[in-house]
């Protein structure tokens, strides 16, 4: 708690100085204050409202910080249900939600976009106060420039008060000058008071999030592995270092470009291979190192079996093997030299994610009735 104590009386001490400096010359600051009333008092008014704003966000963050330590002290009971760190206290309380390395990111992230939400008003009312100087600026050079064109226009040599029409002539363009002086001061002395506030409150978030950060390390579990599937499938029934290492590329190749892994299968008892599906009813079958005979008894098998379980939808099949030779790329049956040529195949054709509702439907009943064909033909070995 002394950190984030430590801002709070940073800020108490910081604004309980302004107010007293500004006590002891208010003479001086009602008379700064008055030469423009109505933009002076709108600044000055944006300012209380920022000073407030910074403040009421502060002490929203007292209970947050709370929470975190009585949760992480054992004592879940503390009787406040956060909102900050909502994301956090659903992944804790949900004994279901896993955290692991990569979620813990996504979980910290959202986190963090919420503490910059919090800022935000901050940093605008910062910036407006910035624009009410600068406005007061122009508006006092503009009344500045325009009374002294004033007087040079209407002023005559001849007439012998020359002098005294230009003494009461000046004080309209020396009005537009403390305009502009009075004008620009307030406005940067509220931004850089609200700035202040607004920087620790920042750090007092980051307190948070830092001890959240050490915290949550405690419940990170050991991800599975992105391969463990192969691995598991491998494990069955071993297979070489060469093939392992190329079947894990071509999966991690079609997962990245966004298809939807739906089963690892082994061709005729030994070779793996990869079953993805994309949008449109697009089916790979990604393999390594088998001949063309092979492939096309899957391919017939596979189109045999649609052919005979669906009317009027025509699955799109392709067969991509890793064999060390290269074929037409415009087949259903596609072989490649190496593993590299593979992903650029893949790059090239990535899968286009459903969005609206009825193309995801469509897309679900689509891979459900491809899981059960898999399974039927080839009864794949890892779930």
């Amino acid at each position: 708690m002394k950190k984030f104590h430590k801002n709070l009386d940073f800020m108490s001490l910081f604004t309980a100085v302004i107010f007293i400096v500004t006590l002891l010359f208010w003479r001086t600051f009602l008379n700064i204050a008055t030469t423009n009333i109505l933009l002076n008092g709108i600044i000055i008014g944006t300012t209380l409202f920022g000073i407030i704003i910074c403040f009421a966000n502060m002490f929203k963050l007292l209970p947050e910080y709370k929470w975190l330590h009585a949760y992480f002290d054992g004592r879940a009971d503390y009787g406040y249900s956060p909102a900050l760190l909502k994301p956090i206290a659903f992944a804790l309380q949900n004994r279901h939600y896993k955290i692991t390395t990569s979620n813990l990111t996504e979980l910290l992230d959202l986190v963090a976009i919420r503490m910059d939400e919090k800022r935000e008003n901050i940093r605008y009312i910062t910036n407006t106060l910035i624009f009410l100087g600068l406005l007061g600026t122009f508006w006092g050079l503009i009344l500045t420039v325009s009374g002294f064109a004033e007087i040079l226009f209407n002023l005559n040599f001849d007439d012998p008060n020359v002098l005294q029409t230009m003494q009461y002539g000046i004080a309209t363009p020396l009005s537009g000058m403390a305009t502009a002086f009075t004008s620009s001061l307030l406005g940067l002395a509220g931004s850089l008071t609200v700035g202040f506030l607004g920087m620790q409150l920042q750090l007092a978030q980051n307190t948070i999030f830092q001890d959240l950060t050490d915290f949550m390390s405690k419940y990170i579990v050991s991800a599975p592995d992105e391969h463990s599937a192969v691995i598991k499938l491998s494990e069955n029934a071993p297979v070489s270092e060469d093939i392992y290492t190329k079947i894990s590329a071509v999966y991690e190749s079609l997962s990245d470009a966004g298809y939807e892994i739906k089963d690892l299968i082994r061709i005729n008892g030994k070779t793996p291979a990869v079953v993805a599906l994309g949008s449109k009813e697009q089916l790979f079958i990604g393999t390594v190192n088998l001949d063309d005979d092979v492939l096309e008894n899957i391919y017939k098998r596979l189109e045999l079996c649609f052919a005979d379980t669906l009317e009027g939808i025509k699955i799109k099949t392709k067969i991509l093997c890793v064999s060390g030779k290269n074929s037409e790329l415009s087949g259903n049956i596609i072989h490649f030299a190496n593993v590299d040529q593979f992903k650029k195949y893949i790059s090239q054709h990535k899968n286009k994610v459903p969005k609206t509702k009825s193309e995801k439907e469509d897309f679900n009943a689509y891979a459900e009735y491809i899981g059960m064909a898999i399974e039927y033909l080839f009864k794949p070995q890892v779930d």
